[in-house]
């Protein structure tokens, strides 16, 4: 696949050169700035195109422009666009209908989600979906029986009630999925759903999807403790209870760093993660919640076999609750550190919060005290501002 880079008036000068190339079939387009009319010269022998998940950013009337141009693409079979909603896929549709593959790189909106996967399940040869964010685009309706050819289904970001109503049974290989975001309408009976859904209609099973490793594997969205998130679920559907639901799916292959976000962590919830979370598992990282003294401590009796622990956005109280959490790591018996694995071997703090009345001075001078407490414990200690 042609790539095209440099300033735009090179972009231009390349893709009429391209244009003239008579074996040329497939292209992708890097950066918004690149012109898509030249892919009406293209269209006709062009099966494979990959636009730029930036061209979503372009004002309304240059993106509705590109959308005619990709539409009159009609012998694609593998496409990448930023398409968001239904309505915009409606536009592309005649370059959809030889399509074998499809990659969503679009943002996350809130659109209507039934109206796209119907979009989607319409297509007659698609067999390999990619969406990477489809967590903001509610389904109220189950597609879980819909007719469906899909073979491969890779998710980006995705909410627990999506991924109970997609269609799941034609897939050939495991769903995968890189996020899970649980809101305040998340519910442990929508997350047994979920689990029932991946077991029963998919006979590949389900898997964690590559990803940068502290990007949020788990979100809590708004925070548990925030008066919005007590609005939505029931009395039962605890953090606790939601963790414990969501087992299966953190056991599913590919995971081997946790990133949770958004929880306030004591040490009853540190317990639960410690039950749930699969050993191979050997680094944590916590994003944007709390914890104090006691929940770290606790960290390192629950979860022994880590090796690594990433604090990003976290309010410590005090910093040397990390200190503590060290000291308890590398103290523990050899025998509960499994197959013989090395104990904690780096610890790393990124933009802590500062508490409130703390000025950032005094902040940045506690942390650097705990970061040299650490690293006396033997272990690699970095405090990125």
């Amino acid at each position: 696949m042609e790539a095209l880079t440099g300033e735009p008036i090179h972009r231009t000068v390349q893709l009429q050169q391209l244009a003239a190339l008579p074996s040329l079939t497939s292209i992708s387009l890097l950066d918004r700035t690149c012109p898509t009319q030249f892919l009406n010269v293209l269209s006709p022998r062009l099966t494979a195109l990959h636009l730029d998940a930036s061209y979503h950013q372009l004002a309304k009337p240059a993106w509705q422009a590109t959308l005619s141009h990709v539409a009159r693409c009609t012998a694609l079979q593998s496409l990448t666009i930023p398409c968001v909603t239904s309505e915009e896929l409606g536009v592309v549709a005649p370059a959809l209908q030889r399509l074998r593959r499809l990659h969503l790189n679009g943002p996350g909106r809130r659109v209507d989600g039934d109206a796209v996967v119907e979009r989607l399940l319409g297509l007659p040869h698609l067999t390999s979906l990619r969406w990477d964010n489809p967590s903001w685009q509610k389904l109220h309706h189950s597609h879980a029986s819909s007719p469906c050819h899909w073979q491969e289904l890779s998710l980006g970001y995705i909410r627990p009630h999506q991924l109970a109503r997609l269609p799941l049974h034609s897939l050939t290989s495991p769903i995968s999925w890189a996020n899970i975001t649980v809101d305040q309408h998340t519910s442990v009976a929508e997350v047994q759903a979920v689990v029932d859904n991946v077991a029963r209609r998919c006979p590949a099973g389900g898997a964690w999807r590559p990803r940068k490793r502290t990007w949020p594997t788990l979100q809590f969205f708004p925070p548990p403790g925030s008066a919005l998130f007590a609005r939505g679920a029931g009395e039962g559907d605890t953090p606790a209870a939601l963790l414990r639901a969501l087992q299966p799916l953190l056991a599913a292959p590919g995971l081997d760093t946790l990133a949770i976000m958004g929880l306030a962590w004591d040490v009853e919830l540190v317990k639960v993660l410690g039950q749930v979370v699969p050993r191979r598992c050997t680094a944590l990282c916590l994003y944007g919640g709390t914890a104090a003294l006691p929940a770290c401590v606790q960290l390192a009796k629950s979860l022994p076999w880590l090796q690594e622990l990433l604090l990003t956005r976290m309010a410590i109280q005090p910093p040397q609750a990390v200190t503590a959490y060290v000291g308890a790591a590398t103290s523990l018996p050899d025998a509960l550190l499994p197959g013989g694995r090395p104990r904690l071997t780096k610890v790393n703090v990124c933009r802590a919060a500062r508490r409130e009345g703390v000025d950032e001075e005094a902040h940045r001078e506690r942390w650097e005290e705990a970061r040299e407490a650490v690293e006396s414990l033997g272990v690699e200690c970095t405090v990125e501002w």
